[in-house]
C-alpha cells in the first residue's frame, strides 16, 4: 500500500490548539488522492465515526463546488483548525478494518498517528524533562528538539503531540499497531533498534528509551535513519 506522504514540516506549523479536535465550521484545508493530485479549499467534518476517527468530510472547492467524501474515496485531507495544520490518512481501523481518516502526527519510517481514544487521558507534558545532549540532537525543555545541523521542532508542538497515553503506530507502512507504556518495550525492538545512530544514542542517553519521550525518539529515528 503506497501512503502518500506531505512533508515532515507541514506539521510543524503549529501556534495553537489541539490535535483531533473537529472543525465546527469550515476551515481552509485539502484534499488528495492516490493518483498524487491535491485540491486545495475549505472543508468541514461530517461528524461521522468508525472506532472513534472520522470517516467522512464536506469540501469545497476555490470553485464554490461541494462534495462529499468518504475515507474509500480519497486518500487523505488536511484542515487548520486554530493554527494547527494536520494531516489525516485512509488506512484501515484497528478493529473493524474499515477505512477511516486517522490524524498523522508525524511521517517517516516511523509514522505515528493520533489515538483519538486517549485524548486527554494521560499527559507526559506533565513530567518534568531536563535538557538532553545527544550525539546526532538535542532537546531543551521550553524551546524544542534539533536534529542535526538545520533540523528543529517547535516545544510547542512536541508537547501537542506528547500529552496521549497511546498512538497508532506503523513502520514501513506495515500494519497500524497501538503502542502504549504497557507494550512499548515489545514494540520498541521493532521500531527503533534497525538503527546504529539510535542505539549509539540510547547509550548516551537512556533514558530516551522511556515511553515518556517516544515522540521525540520516533523523531530523531526518523530523521537520523531517514527512508528506505
Amino acid at each position: 500500500m503506497i501512503i502518500f506522504l506531505i512533508p515532515l514540516r507541514l506539521s510543524a506549523q503549529f501556534e495553537g490548539g489541539v490535535p483531533g479536535m473537529a472543525p465546527m465550521m469550515p476551515v481552509p484545508g485539502y484534499i488528495f488522492f492516490g493518483n498524487g493530485d491535491t485540491l486545495f479549499g475549505s472543508l468541514k467534518w461530517s461528524l461521522k465515526y468508525d472506532e472513534n476517527n472520522p470517516v467522512e468530510i464536506k469540501f469545497t472547492s476555490k470553485d464554490g463546488s461541494t462534495k462529499v467524501y468518504t475515507a474509500s474515496d480519497i486518500r487523505g485531507f488536511g484542515n487548520n483548525v486554530s493554527g494547527l495544520n494536520e494531516n489525516y490518512v485512509s488506512l484501515p481501523s484497528m478493529k473493524k478494518g474499515v477505512p477511516v481518516f486517522m490524524n498523522r502526527l508525524m511521517g517517516g519510517r516511523v509514522a505515528v498517528y493520533l489515538n483519538r481514544s486517549s485524548m486527554g487521558m494521560s499527559s507526559s507534558t506533565t513530567v518534568e524533562r531536563s535538557r538532553i545532549d545527544g550525539i546526532g540532537f538535542f532537546f531543551v525543555p521550553g524551546e524544542g528538539l534539533t536534529i542535526g545541523p538545520s533540523y528543529h521542532t517547535d516545544i510547542k508542538v512536541i508537547n501537542s503531540r506528547s500529552r496521549y497515553s497511546s498512538y497508532f503506530v506503523s513502520k514501513d507502512y506495515g500494519a497500524v499497531v497501538k503502542v502504549d507504556k504497557d507494550n512499548y518495550e515489545t514494540e520498541f525492538k521493532t521500531l527503533f533498534e534497525d538503527c546504529q545512530a539510535v542505539t549509539d544514542e540510547l547509550n548516551k542517553n537512556p533514558d530516551l528509551g522511556k515511553f515518556k519521550n517516544f515522540m521525540i525518539l520516533a523523531e530523531v529515528y526518523n530523521r537520523l535513519c531517514g527512508f528506505k
